[in-house]
């Protein structure tokens, strides 16, 4: 777990050890605890099966009635490990499992875990395509209410929207996005409310709906800079831009990716930086008008994606490249520079791409 500090390591040592207890007749509830922190713990790593392993001996842990809340939560826990891992059915089945033994439950936990328990519900049902699922999550909408969980209820209500515009009932949608940034900003959680609209934004651009897309992508973008989200903002102006060119829009597109680029400048270098610069980088590759100034861009992203060994990026810049040359909005000598780009890669071992770019380099020169 190369991202954990040297505390969490002491830590997850600590609650192996402790997990080994129960074997030795020790107290099974404060083992499914430790059990299920080591879950986190390796969630957040990225080891999901480790963390599914560890879900469900916790959740075994606590399989009978009388382990309560507890074991309600520890079936949660579960079920949403299992929708990470791609298994609906099985989140649908610990979700239906916590909701019955919740029932049992005394306030305000009965309330609180049976939506819980509703929400795993509907989200599972949902990617299943279960006409169920709307069902489960307004339940679920209104239960988080009455449990005083705002946060909780505009993540139904996200979920919700997303169902809306799947099944094409997009003023329903929209009003389930709007009430889901009310409920966060009254859970003051203002960041929730900006990436809610980036939700919508994206939502509604997958199912080709521009104009509510177009509306969600500006709101965003300028919450995301009233906030400080920097980042966040220029991420949301490059996928404005993307969603403009894959519309035929590419002067409109050409603005929002320079505004990116401005926007870019301003980051940091870290990773998810250097990714977004990229990215922007590329898109003025294929829009910008000047062919001169395209091939800067080119050269840019070729060095940016090649400093971060990022294949699918250099690809996309040899293929920018290439594609210019032979359409003729490159000079005919630009050739030269996919030679260049050749020697590039084979140096840094991109055979694969290195090959492609001999391959062109063959019909380029005929």
């Amino acid at each position: 777990m190369a991202s954990a500090n040297g505390v969490q390591l002491i830590r997850i040592a600590r609650l192996r050890r402790f997990v080994g207890v129960f074997a030795r007749g020790g107290d099974r509830e404060s083992t499914a605890d430790a059990l299920g922190e080591l879950a986190r713990a390796d969630r957040a790593g990225g080891f999901t099966s480790d963390a599914l392993r560890r879900a469900l001996q916790a959740a075994q842990l606590l399989a009978d009635e009388e382990t309560g809340e507890a074991g309600v939560r520890a079936l949660l826990h579960l079920g949403s490990l299992c929708l990470d891992t791609g298994a609906p059915d099985s989140a649908a089945s610990a979700a239906e499992l916590a909701r019955e033994r919740a029932a049992a439950l005394p306030e305000p936990a009965r309330t609180e875990l049976s939506a819980g328990a509703m929400l795993l519900l509907g989200i599972a049902q949902s990617q299943e395509g279960d006409e169920e699922a709307r069902a489960s999550l307004a339940e679920a909408r209104d239960l988080l209410i009455a449990a005083r969980k705002p946060a909780g209820a505009a993540l139904a209500l996200v979920q919700q929207g997303l169902l809306d515009v799947a099944t094409e009932r997009s003023d329903g949608a929209e009003l389930c996005f709007l009430y889901a940034r009310d409920f966060y900003r009254n859970a003051q959680l203002p960041l929730a409310s900006v990436e809610v609209a980036a939700v919508a934004a994206r939502a509604f651009s997958e199912v080709d709906l521009w104009k509510n897309a177009e509306r969600w992508f500006v709101t965003s973008i300028g919450e995301a800079d009233l906030i400080g989200a920097i980042q966040l903002a220029a991420e949301l102006t490059i996928e404005h831009a993307a969603e403009l060119e894959r519309s035929g829009r590419a002067s409109e597109a050409l603005r929002v990716a320079n505004d990116g680029a401005r926007r870019c400048a301003r980051l940091g270098t870290d990773e998810p930086a250097a990714v977004l610069r990229a990215s922007v980088s590329l898109q003025l590759a294929r829009l910008a008008e000047d062919p001169r100034e395209a091939l800067q861009h080119v050269e840019a992203v070729f060095e940016l994606a090649l400093a971060r060994r990022d294949g699918a990026t250099l690809g996309g810049a040899l293929d920018v490249l290439v594609t210019g040359i032979v359409k003729d909005r490159f000079a005919a000598g630009t050739w030269r520079l996919v030679e260049r780009f050749r020697d590039r890669l084979t140096g840094a071992a991109f055979d694969a791409l290195a090959a492609t770019a001999e391959t062109a380099l063959v019909d380029l020169r005929r």
